[in-house]
């Protein structure tokens, strides 16, 4: 039987909600970070999805706090990098009620934990 490592620090959430790390994983992205530097810095793999996964649905979250339509914002979601500025006032606007509603960091499980 093969034992897959798993690295020490990724978070492994047992729930689909929004969770703090989504947003922090946002955060990463608006500061300038590159999705390889993000996935090395959390411990994901190079070619790792995750970061583009949890960012969208924080992008989600926001148009839908803002009454936005997805389909007519799709440019700005697929290239967040492009629209930083815009993407950054949307969460300093609506940061405080996204933090009441994502899942802390407590109910966070270590990976390792579910192996032993």
């Amino acid at each position: 039987m093969k034992q897959e490592v798993i690295s020490m620090n990724r978070p492994l959430l047992k729930s689909r909600g929004l969770s703090t790390h989504h947003i922090e994983i946002f955060e990463f992205i608006l500061s300038g970070k590159s999705n390889r530097e993000i996935n090395q810095m959390l411990g994901y793999s190079k070619k790792s999805h995750v970061v583009v996964d949890h960012s969208r649905k924080v992008m989600y979250k926001l148009l839908a706090m803002e009454d936005l339509c997805r389909k007519e914002h799709i440019g700005e979601v697929v290239f967040p990098r492009g629209y930083c500025f815009w993407w950054k006032g949307l969460l300093l606007k609506h940061q405080q009620q996204l933090m009441e509603i994502a899942i802390k960091p407590e109910y966070y499980v270590n990976a390792l934990n579910d192996i032993i």
